[in-house]
C-alpha cells in the first residue's frame, strides 16, 4: 500500500522543470570557425582494418600470423582447418622455401596421401560447426588463390564455398596446377545465407603449396582498389558523419611496439597486396595491409576528407616495454627520406618514381596532401629531438606542409606542459594533437579549456572519449550520458573553433566480441552495423557546422545547460545541450532571424541508454520543428537532450 501511495505521489506532482533564455544576434560575430572542425581518426584496433572495415573475409589469407613476442609455428595455421574430409589423409605444413615473394615468406603445403583431403579457411570468430564467412544468396564473391604443384600432385584442386561439414553452397571449381606460382581465380553465388567456409579439396594425391587466398564480396566499395575493397555498410557509415578530415593509421599502430621491425612502415602496404609485408599489430594481432596507405588515401578522397597519415617519429610506443632501442639522431636523419618518400607518393608528378607507383595503383592525379602528423603520443626529449630532424627535413623540401606535433598522451600535468613549452618556443607553426580519455563529469567541467588558450595556436583534438565505469560485462558502455558529455565538450570546441581546427573521437570501430578498447562509435559484427549514441552527436554536430560563431549567452536555473550558436551566410545554427535529469523550458531570443519555421534534430532517451544489436534504434534521432516570430521561439528541452535547430536567415 506505501508503494502504491508513493508511486500515486509521484504521477501527481508536477514535472519538474528548468527555464532558460538563450539570447543571441546573428549579426555579431566572435570568432571565423575551421573549416575542418569534425573528422575521423582510423586506427586498426578491435579489428576494426582486418575483419572490418577492410573487406576481406578470410582470416590469416597468406600464413604470416605470427606474434613477434612469441613466434610458433602453430600460429601460422591460425583460421584454417585441416584434414576436414572423413576417410583423407595427409599433412599440412608451414614452408618458407621458394616463396611467393620475400615480402610474403610463409606458405603451406598440403601433401594428400589417400583419398580426397579437404581444408578451409574459416573466417572471423568460427563457432562449433558454424564457419565465421558471411555469404548472403544471390550475391557474388570474388575468389582467388596462388598456387602451385609442390611436388608430385596427379589431380586437382577444387575451391568450394561450403558450410563447415563439407556441404556446398555455391558452384565449385577445379583447377589444375603449373610447378610455378600462379594465381587462380573464380567467383561464387551462393544458393543460400550462411556462415560459411572456403574449401580447398585435393583429388589426386601429392603435395600442393598455397598462399594469398582471398574471399571478397564483388560490391565492395573501392572493389577495383589493389587490396580488393571495402565493407560497403561501413563506408556508408563514414560517409554520413561528413568528415573533414581522414587521420590513419594509428595511434598506436602508428608508432610500432617492442622490434623496429615492427615500425609502421608506409612502403610495406602498398603495391601488389602480394607483395606486401604483413605486420604483427600492436593491439595483438596481424595486419595484412590489404587496407595499406594506398587505399586510406583513396577512401579520404571518397568520403570528401582531408588525408592526415600519421608517421612514427623514429620511436617505439614510449608506453610499452620496448626490446630494442629506437632510432639514433642519425638514423633518424636517414629515416626522413621515407617521410619525403611518402608526401611524393601522395602528390608526386606520374614522372616521379613514388608519384609512378600511385599511377601504377591506379591514380595518377596527386591527392594532394596537406598535413603530416609526426608521432603519435610521444613525449619528452627522446621525441621532441627526433621530432626536429624530421620536421627540418619535411619544411626544407615542402615548405607549405602543415605538421601536425604531439602534445602527449594526457590531458594535464609535466608531460603536455614540456610538450606546449616546446611548440611555443620552436615550432609554432604546428597543429597540436592533444589526446585525452576522461570522465564525463571532467568533460562537463573543462566545456571551457580552450577559452584562455592564445589566439595564434591551433589545436587537434585528435583523441577523446568518455570513460565511465567498466559494467560488468567488461565494457566501458557507449551510452547516452557519456554522448551529452561528449556533445556538451564538443559547444566548448566550437566556440573556440578559432583555436581548435580539428577534433575526432576515437576509436572509430570495433567487432564485436573482438574489441580491445572500449567504447567505441561505430560497433558491427559479421553481418550489421551498430551505431551508437555517440556516433549520432558526432553526426549531428557534423551536419551542422558554421563559418561564424555567434555572441550568444544563456541564463537560468539550469546548470547543466550547454549551447554554441554559429552560422553561414544563409543559416543559424542553434545547439542546445541538456544533461540534466529534468526538462528545460527553453526560450529563444534571436535577433537578425526572420520569422518562420526551424528544423530541429533531437537525441534523447534514459541516461544510461544504448544501443545494441538486438535494439540498434533504441537512441536514434528524431526530427521537428518550431516557429519563430518577432525573434523569439519556445521549446520544452527534454532531460538527458541534445537538440540542434536550423533558422534560416533569409
Amino acid at each position: 500500500m506505501k508503494r502504491f501511495v508513493a508511486l500515486l505521489t509521484a504521477l501527481l506532482l508536477p514535472v519538474m522543470a528548468s527555464a532558460s533564455t538563450l539570447t543571441a544576434d546573428a549579426d555579431v560575430t566572435t570568432a571565423t570557425m575551421s573549416d575542418t572542425l569534425y573528422g575521423l581518426f582510423f586506427e586498426d584496433i578491435n579489428c576494426a582494418a582486418d575483419g572490418g572495415l577492410y573487406a576481406e573475409l578470410l582470416q590469416n589469407r597468406s600464413f604470416e600470423y605470427e606474434d613477434i613476442l612469441n613466434p610458433q609455428t602453430a600460429e601460422h595455421y591460425n583460421g584454417w582447418a585441416f584434414n576436414l574430409a572423413f576417410g583423407a589423409t595427409g599433412t599440412a605444413t608451414v614452408m618458407t622455401e621458394s616463396p611467393l615473394h620475400e615480402n610474403n615468406p610463409t606458405y603451406m603445403r598440403v601433401d594428400c596421401q589417400e583419398g580426397e583431403y579437404r581444408f578451409a579457411n574459416l573466417g572471423y570468430q568460427a563457432v562449433g560447426l558454424a564457419g565465421g564467412i558471411p555469404v548472403e544468396e544471390g550475391k557474388t564473391y570474388r575468389c582467388s588463390v596462388w598456387m602451385r604443384n609442390g611436388g608430385g600432385f596427379d589431380g586437382q584442386v577444387e575451391i568450394a564455398l561450403t558450410k563447415r561439414t563439407g556441404k556446398s553452397l555455391a558452384v565449385p571449381k577445379r583447377f589444375t596446377l603449373t610447378d610455378e606460382w600462379q594465381k587462380y581465380e573464380l567467383t561464387f553465388k551462393p544458393s543460400y545465407t550462411e556462415d560459411a567456409v572456403l574449401s580447398f579439396i585435393l583429388h589426386g594425391t601429392g603435395a600442393v603449396d598455397i598462399d594469398m587466398a582471398s574471399l571478397i564480396p564483388a560490391d565492395a566499395f573501392g572493389a577495383d582498389w589493389p587490396g580488393g575493397g571495402l565493407r560497403a555498410d561501413l563506408v556508408q557509415a563514414l560517409k554520413e558523419l561528413h568528415p573533414a578530415f581522414l587521420r590513419f593509421p594509428g595511434g598506436c599502430v602508428a608508432e610500432g611496439s617492442y622490434y623496429r621491425s615492427n615500425f609502421y612502415d608506409w612502403k610495406d602496404t602498398v603495391g601488389p597486396v602480394e607483395t606486401r609485408r604483413e605486420n604483427f599489430n600492436t593491439w595483438g594481432y596481424m595486419q595484412s595491409y590489404g587496407l595499406g596507405y594506398y587505399e586510406y588515401f583513396m577512401l579520404a578522397e571518397a568520403i570528401g576528407a582531408e588525408p592526415l597519415p600519421v608517421v612514427h617519429s623514429g620511436l617505439l610506443c614510449q608506453a610499452r616495454d620496448v626490446k630494442e632501442e629506437s632510432l639514433t639522431i642519425e638514423e633518424t636523419r636517414a629515416y626522413a627520406q621515407d617521410l619525403l618518400d611518402l608526401i611524393e607518393f601522395a602528390n608526386g608528378d606520374v614522372t616521379t618514381p613514388w608519384g609512378a607507383l600511385r599511377t601504377e595503383m591506379g591514380h595518377p592525379e596527386p591527392f594532394h596532401l596537406k598535413y603530416l602528423g609526426i608521432g603519435n603520443e610521444n613525449w619528452d626529449t627522446p621525441y621532441w629531438s627526433r621530432f626536429d630532424v624530421l620536421y627540418q627535413a619535411v619544411k626544407e623540401a615542402y615548405p607549405e606542409m602543415e605538421i601536425v606535433s604531439s602534445a602527449g598522451p594526457v590531458a594535464e600535468g609535466a608531460l603536455p606542459a614540456y610538450a606546449w613549452r616546446m611548440i611555443r618556443a620552436k615550432y609554432p607553426d604546428t597543429i597540436v594533437d592533444e589526446h585525452y580519455y576522461m570522465s564525463g563529469d571532467w568533460f562537463l567541467n573543462n566545456v571551457g579549456r580552450y577559452d584562455g588558450y592564445p589566439r595564434t595556436t591551433r589545436v587537434f583534438v585528435g583523441e577523446y572519449a568518455v570513460h565511465e565505469d567498466v559494467q560488468a560485462n567488461g565494457r566501458r558502455p557507449n551510452s547516452l550520458y557519456s554522448a551529452l558529455c561528449e556533445a556538451a565538450y564538443m559547444t566548448g570546441l566550437e566556440r573556440n573553433s578559432d583555436v581548435v581546427v580539428m577534433a575526432s573521437y576515437a576509436p572509430l570501430m570495433a567487432r564485436d566480441g573482438m574489441q580491445q578498447w572500449t567504447p567505441d562509435m561505430i560497433w558491427f559484427n559479421a553481418r550489421e552495423v551498430l551505431l551508437t549514441p555517440n556516433y549520432h552527436v558526432q553526426a549531428m554536430f557534423a551536419m551542422a557546422v558554421g563559418d561564424q560563431v555567434v555572441d550568444s549567452s544563456c541564463e537560468g536555473g539550469n546548470k547543466l545547460l550547454y549551447h554554441v550558436v554559429t552560422r553561414t551566410e544563409d543559416k543559424l545554427y542553434v545547439k542546445l545541450v541538456n544533461v540534466a535529469a529534468e526538462m528545460d523550458d527553453m526560450t529563444l531570443r534571436l535577433a537578425g532571424v526572420p520569422d518562420g519555421k526551424a528544423s530541429f534534430t533531437r537525441l534523447t532517451g534514459e541516461r544510461n541508454a544504448v544501443n545494441t544489436f538486438t535494439d540498434k534504434e533504441h537512441i536514434a534521432p528524431t526530427k521537428g520543428v518550431v516557429a519563430i516570430e518577432n525573434g523569439e521561439a519556445t521549446m520544452t528541452l527534454p532531460a538527458y537532450s541534445v537538440t540542434i535547430l536550423t533558422f534560416a536567415l533569409k
